[in-house]
């Protein structure tokens, strides 16, 4: 069994994994279990209302999430990860090996959506890199679904090598 700190503030004792207090401060656990509750509600609010309005914003955005789930990305996913050997593409041209679960796509789904399928669009992306390549994605193509200016089409890098570092 695995202990853990208690979770009063300042207290050092340590409890059995499952417990969230000491015999100390057991008292706090009922304000404790209403606040992650009133977390939870609040968590499950937002992720509606997320899902509600920009996942399901437009019928491109519902067509590109369904294909996400769909068998055929599943297959495509994990022969990418294989062929990439679970290493991270845009570290790896750095001389950096990252392991990495995530498939991106070079050109973003959301600028150039006839490449969704194409395998030479794909690759292995490590956590880092593709939340600074989002962020870069975004001020570059104007992608996101905050964003009010029109997506840039015009120029669609391709290539790895022609993209920023993200691997640092």
């Amino acid at each position: 069994m695995f202990v853990t700190r208690c979770k009063h503030s300042g207290c050092h004792n340590l409890v059995a994994g499952n417990i969230p207090f000491c015999n100390e401060h057991i008292a706090d656990l009922p304000a404790y279990e209403e606040r992650i509750a009133k977390q939870r509600s609040h968590i499950k609010q937002h992720t509606h209302e997320y899902n509600a309005t920009a996942r399901g914003a437009t019928d491109e955005r519902k067509q590109r999430d369904s294909f996400y789930h769909s068998r055929e990305w599943k297959h495509i996913r994990l022969s990418i990860l294989e062929r990439d050997n679970y290493i991270c593409k845009y570290c790896y041209r750095f001389g950096i090996v990252r392991p990495a679960n995530t498939v991106d796509h070079i050109v973003p789904a959301q600028v150039a959506p006839e490449l969704i399928r194409d395998i030479s669009n794909l690759a292995v992306i490590c956590r880092g890199c593709h939340s600074r390549k989002t962020d870069w994605e975004r001020k570059f193509y104007h992608t996101g679904y905050q964003s009010s200016q029109k997506i840039k089409k015009d120029i669609l890098l391709k290539d790895i090598s022609e993209l920023p570092n993200f691997s640092k």
